[in-house]
């Protein structure tokens, strides 16, 4: 309730906002990594998180590995050998390519909306090189 028992709302603008799951800072735009085997689409939060999609929406699988093994440093053998929730976290939110903008919704209306899942992978050690 506010100051004068009005009910106050929930500003619907910074639901939206591309913030990191982990820390709630806001994250670039995901721009292509280029690896050791080929490149991904994502980025890397302040907080240590790699972030990565897959634009085309078939393949989260490989948008995991990109960015476990990106948080590695290019390490696939310590990447392969980690454990979730013991060795790192991850956490997907839905982004709206179009406007950068997180989404609530996993589709829309607008048929220039590009939604897809983005997957956040943080290290929980300083194994990180």
């Amino acid at each position: 309730m506010g100051k004068y028992g009005q009910h106050i709302r929930e500003d619907k603008a910074v639901l939206t906002q591309p913030r990191c799951p982990f820390c709630s800072t806001l994250f670039e735009r995901p721009r292509e990594i280029s690896t050791k085997l080929s490149f991904f689409s994502g980025g890397i939060c302040g907080c240590g998180a790699v972030y990565s999609y897959d634009p085309t929406r078939n393949n989260m699988g490989e948008a995991f590995m990109d960015a476990l093994v990106h948080a590695c440093g290019e390490d696939w053998d310590l990447a392969m050998s980690l454990e979730s929730e013991k060795d790192y976290e991850e956490k997907f939110v839905v982004y709206k390519e179009l406007d950068h903008s997180l989404s609530s919704k996993a589709v829309s209306s607008n048929p220039k909306d590009r939604i897809v899942n983005m997957i956040f992978v943080r290290l929980k050690n300083q194994q990180r090189t």
